[in-house]
């Protein structure tokens, strides 16, 4: 609007002067008036380039002042002000009729609704009782439809769903970030500076350290950001029929039956021999025993019969 305004009055002043010279050609007659009006006519332009100078000048300064003042970095960390932040946590177990057919179902349902499948694992150990667990990252946003969906695929015997907000700790890490941020620009410009080497050294190890901060913090917003956008969800699938076991070959079944009876035979000779060491070391005492039973035996057939 200054800028405006200066042209205006660059523009009246021209006129002006346009003006004055008019009417000194009209009344050219006069002497005195023809002289003064050349002397007139360079005054205002004077004064006009003077004018012209100064909005020049101040538009130089203007547009300086625009270059140098701070211009506020764009909002990017993906904070809302006002709205919470929020780490989404869900625990889901199903009961299926087949383990593989959920496994199959679980996986379309999850690439259908952009998750990835961070952990798989699959117990076949157990073949009465066989389960199967799954944690799944999905983004936030599609985190309702995708439990909605999962809960189709067999009957819910447990769902469970936690929250944290971390909306603090995101801010107070990036004020964090500002002012190391501002301190390393402030080091660097230390840096430039020519003075002693123990100076230097001693800036530099500080640059270091502060950089050394703001990667670390920086680190952590990620983390907690992307931790905010993608929701965690721990599946575990079960057989609602327990599974029949597989059986082995004949071959492999008649060995192991050997092998077993083998064993058993093996067992019983060494309880033989084991039984037969502890009647050995004990033989003094069962003679002794054995003595006294037949003496009293025959002690008792030689009384009398009342």
């Amino acid at each position: 609007m200054a800028k405006s305004m200066r042209s205006g009055l660059a523009i009246l002043v021209a006129v002006a002067s346009l003006a004055s010279c008019a009417a000194a050609n009209e009344f050219g007659s006069d002497a005195s008036f023809k002289a003064e009006a050349p002397m007139e006519s360079t005054a205002v332009a004077e004064s006009a380039n003077i004018l012209t100078a100064q909005g020049a000048a101040q538009d130089a300064v203007e547009a300086e002042a625009d270059i140098s003042s701070p211009v506020e970095p764009p909002n990017d960390t993906g904070v809302t002000a006002g709205q919470p932040q929020l780490i989404k946590r869900a625990q889901l177990s199903l009961v299926v009729d087949s383990i593989d057919a959920g496994l199959k179902n679980a996986s379309q349902i999850i690439r259908a609704q952009q998750g990835d499948i961070l952990d798989l694992q699959d117990d076949q150990i157990e073949a009465i009782h066989r389960t199967a667990y799954l944690r799944i990252r999905v983004p936030q946003a599609n985190l309702d439809p995708l439990l909605e969906a999962l809960g189709e695929l067999g009957t819910i015997q447990q769902q469970g769903l936690s929250a944290e907000d971390v909306s603090t700790q995101i801010v107070d890490a990036q004020a964090r970030l500002r002012n190391l941020r501002k301190s390393e620009e402030s080091l660097l410009k230390i840096m430039e500076r020519s003075g002693e080497i123990s100076h230097v050294l001693e800036v530099s190890r500080e640059l270091s350290r502060v950089r050394e901060q703001i990667e670390q913090i920086d680190a952590r917003v990620q983390n907690l950001q992307t931790q905010v956008r993608y929701s965690t969800v721990d599946l575990t699938l079960a057989a609602a029929v327990a599974s029949q076991p597989i059986g082995r070959p004949l071959g492999e079944t008649i060995g192991a039956t050997w092998q077993e009876a083998t064993q058993s035979v093996g067992d019983l000779t060494v309880g033989l021999m084991q039984i037969g060491l502890w009647l050995l070391a004990y033989s003094p005492y069962l003679l002794v025993v054995a003595i006294a039973g037949v003496l009293g035996y025959r002690t008792l057939r030689r009384r009398p019969s009342a």
